[in-house]
C-alpha cells in the first residue's frame, strides 16, 4: 500500500491586484506517496536530519513533533538563508533517495470573480486522487490518502466531498484503488505531511515566480528557481495512456481571467 500525503501552499481564500498582504494569488495542493515498506526508514530519516540542522531549536523536545515549516524555509525575507537552503537540498535529496512521486494542483486565482474557496480546495484534492489512481493502476497497487488537518469543520466538508465523489461521481466510482475517505492528521505527528509541506512550498514557489511575479504587489520567489530541476525530476508522469492520454503528476488550472476582460494588466 502506498500511503498519499497531502498539504496545501497558499491558501483558497479570494485576493486583490495589486496583492496585499497575507494574500496569495495561487492555490497549490501537493502530494508525495510512501510505500508502506519504505515510511519507517523514510520518518527515521528525516528525524535525523532535522536533529543535524535544527538541534538547538529542538533542545530537549521530541524530533518528530518540531516542525520546520516551508513556507518559512522559501520566504523571500530568507533568500540568503544558507542553513534554510542547504536543508531545503537534503529534503530534495531525500525524496530522490526514496524515489518519492511528486503531485500537485495549482490554480491560479480570479481576483475579480473568485471561485468558491472550499470548491477549490475539494476540487483539487479530486484531481489529485484522480492522478492516484493512475499511479496505484500502473503500480498495482492500493492508497491510503492522508491530508493535513485545518479544522474539524472543514475536514468533515471535505471527507464528505470525497466520499460522494467516490461514490456518486461516474470517474469517481472509477478510484477503486483508494482506499477509505481521506484520513486527516496533525502535521506534527507524521514526517510524511512534515515532507509534504516543504515539498508543496517549493513547487508553490515555482509556479508563483514562472506565473505571478508580474502582478502588482506579487513576491519575489526568484531564489527557489534552482530547485526546479529536482521538482520535475520527482513528478509522477505515466507510462501508459489513461483515459486516452498519458497522466502528469502536476496539473496547471487558471481561473485568472485576461486583461481586455478584467482592465487589469498583468
Amino acid at each position: 500500500m502506498f500511503f498519499f500525503y497531502v498539504d496545501e501552499a497558499g491558501n483558497p481564500d479570494p485576493h486583490h491586484v495589486p496583492i496585499l498582504s497575507g494574500e496569495t494569488p495561487l492555490f497549490c495542493l501537493s502530494a508525495i506517496a510512501i510505500h508502506e515498506t519504505s515510511w519507517r526508514l523514510l520518518s527515521r530519516d528525516h528525524h535525523r536530519l532535522k536533529q543535524r540542522f535544527f538541534r538547538n531549536e529542538i533542545g530537549s523536545g521530541v524530533p518528530l513533533e518540531y516542525e520546520v515549516k516551508g513556507s518559512e524555509l522559501t520566504r523571500p525575507g530568507n533568500r540568503g538563508n544558507r542553513r534554510n537552503h542547504a536543508y531545503l537540498a537534503v529534503i530534495l535529496s531525500l525524496c530522490q533517495d526514496y524515489k518519492l512521486p511528486f503531485f500537485s494542483i495549482v490554480i491560479r486565482k480570479n481576483s475579480s470573480s473568485p471561485a468558491n474557496a472550499t470548491s477549490i480546495y475539494t476540487m483539487s484534492l479530486q484531481y489529485l486522487m484522480e492522478r492516484f489512481q493512475d499511479f496505484l493502476d500502473e503500480t498495482n497497487d492500493s492508497g491510503l490518502v492522508i491530508v493535513d488537518s485545518r479544522k474539524h469543520h472543514l475536514d468533515l466538508q471535505v471527507a464528505r466531498s470525497c466520499l460522494s465523489y467516490i461514490f456518486g461521481n461516474v470517474r469517481g466510482r472509477q478510484f477503486n484503488r483508494l482506499v477509505e475517505a481521506p484520513m486527516f492528521a496533525d502535521s506534527r505527528m507524521t514526517s510524511g505531511l512534515q515532507v509534504v509541506d516543504i515539498v508543496g512550498s517549493c513547487i508553490y514557489d515555482d509556479a508563483y515566480y514562472w506565473r505571478c511575479r508580474s502582478i502588482p504587489g506579487a513576491l519575489d520567489y526568484s531564489h527557489m528557481r534552482r530547485y526546479r530541476p529536482s521538482l520535475l525530476q520527482r513528478e509522477f508522469h505515466s507510462a501508459i495512456k489513461h483515459r486516452g492520454y498519458y497522466t502528469h503528476g502536476f496539473r496547471h488550472i487558471s481561473h485568472y481571467q485576461p486583461a481586455a476582460t478584467t482592465g487589469l494588466k498583468m
